[in-house]
């Protein structure tokens, strides 16, 4: 589990928690409503296929929504977007077939409730579901290790007078004595930095210098500093 603010789902009157199932590919929405439906404590309220069942379902104040995410990946989004927007309160997990960086960033950066996988037995899903309504956000077994792999790979796709700026950045170096020590201009520093910041997926420098610290260790000198962009 990753740590977020901890609000539990009010369960129905009948003591049960309210559970939509949103899929664009309906076969696979209906087998997950069918799984769902047998679990102590849970029932079905609704199947979301398209956005205009969306409505609908949220009319009837779910508690969670599961959301399940196939090689359409914009589908998804979408639903999980549509849902957020109209029902603020529902819970929202993700379902899909593997542990992908991707997908990890998505649900840890919209604060989504968490990731279940389509490998996870039926008690198993009960289990999470049962955390996720007392507050806890759940994430499979590898989601950090997921992170840090694509992050690896981002660094790796820098320029190297990319690296340059990051580590004179990590190092606390301002725009202005980077620009200095690279014979660059300020405004290509921080066309570097809008740059990094993309690719790592971060913010701001604190978070980039972590990500440059976790994966060499220290932040290292840039080698070949001089003219050029």
């Amino acid at each position: 589990m990753f740590a977020r603010d901890a609000v539990a789902v009010t369960k129905s009157v009948n003591g049960e928690i309210r559970v939509v199932i949103g899929d664009r590919r309906r076969l696979i929405a209906e087998a997950l409503a069918a799984l769902i439906g047998e679990l102590d404590g849970f029932t079905v309220t609704g199947v979301v296929a398209d956005d205009e069942a969306v409505a609908t379902v949220v009319a009837q104040q779910p508690d969670l929504a599961l959301i399940g995410v196939g090689t359409d990946r914009t589908g998804a989004i979408e639903l999980v977007r549509s849902l957020s927007s109209r029902a603020p309160g529902a819970e929202i997990v993700l379902v899909a077939e593997a542990v992908e960086p991707d997908l990890v960033r998505f649900v840890v950066d919209q604060q989504l409730s968490g990731l279940l996988l389509t490998d996870a037995t039926g008690s198993d899903i009960g289990a999470c579901l049962e955390q996720v309504a007392h507050g806890h956000a759940i994430l499979p077994f590898g989601w950090r290790q997921a992170l840090r792999s694509e992050r690896n790979e981002a660094l790796e796709s820098l320029s190297g007078r990319q690296l340059q700026v990051l580590t004179l950045l990590a190092d606390g170096c301002s725009y202005e004595e980077i620009a200095e020590r690279l014979f660059i201009t300020v405004n290509t520093v921080k066309f570097h930095v809008r740059s990094i910041f993309i690719r790592l997926g971060v913010r701001n420098r604190m978070a980039a210098a972590r990500v440059l610290t976790k994966r060499t260790g220290s932040a290292q000198r840039p080698a070949g500093t001089g003219p050029g962009v």
